[in-house]
């Protein structure tokens, strides 16, 4: 299965009655990454229809999900229109950001990154920088043979992210039945 490259192409895989694209579970990264960060404000990059911003947001977080694909956004507001605690959602594009309320605490991508080219994801790495405070701790995760054709191993997440972001930690994974990796890093100050 190639993974869609455009948000035309994301619209439809999130139209689809099911769809790869979509995740039910929440990995027990993502609540580990919420239990230690209490009221923090939080960014989801590439959120699609919103299950683990909604998550941080019923942990007491203030979550914001951001995606390109219309459909996928439109899907998370109508998901959590009627929740008590819910995450908002933006039509945005990583590689391009422009949010409001920032500087973030944390922010976290489960399987964005990955979709991006050599050149997107310097932009996306550059963009995320601004809207993070110093300090602030991004978890990801990337496939290690990624959609993009990128070989996304520890060595290359860390010289892509160098220049504004410190890798703290990397775990292997079978995520998704795929070889995979978990990263921590940190923003550098400045």
């Amino acid at each position: 299965m190639t993974a869609p490259n455009n948000s035309l192409k994301f619209d439809a895989a999130y139209r689809a009655p099911l769809t790869f694209w979509g995740d039910i579970r929440v990995p027990k990264e993502v609540k580990g990454f919420a239990a230690q960060h209490p009221a923090a404000k939080v960014l989801e990059l590439g959120c699609g229809i919103g299950r683990f911003s909604q998550y941080m947001a019923e942990q007491g977080l203030t979550a914001l999900g951001v995606d390109f694909s219309p459909v996928a956004i439109m899907k998370a507001r109508a998901r959590t229109a009627q929740k008590p605690l819910r995450a908002s959602y933006l039509v945005a594009d990583v590689t391009k950001l422009d949010l409001p309320d920032r500087p973030f605490d944390i922010a976290f991508d489960i399987g964005c990154f990955h979709c991006l080219n050599s050149e997107d994801q310097t932009a996306y790495v550059s963009g995320l920088a601004c809207h993070m405070r110093p300090g602030a701790t991004l978890l990801l995760w990337t496939m290690d043979a990624a959609p993009s054709g990128l070989v996304l191993l520890p060595s290359l997440v860390k010289s892509v992210f160098e220049e504004h972001f410190c890798l703290i930690k990397a775990n292997k994974s079978r995520r998704r039945f795929a070889a995979s990796h978990w990263f921590w890093l940190e923003r550098r100050d400045g």
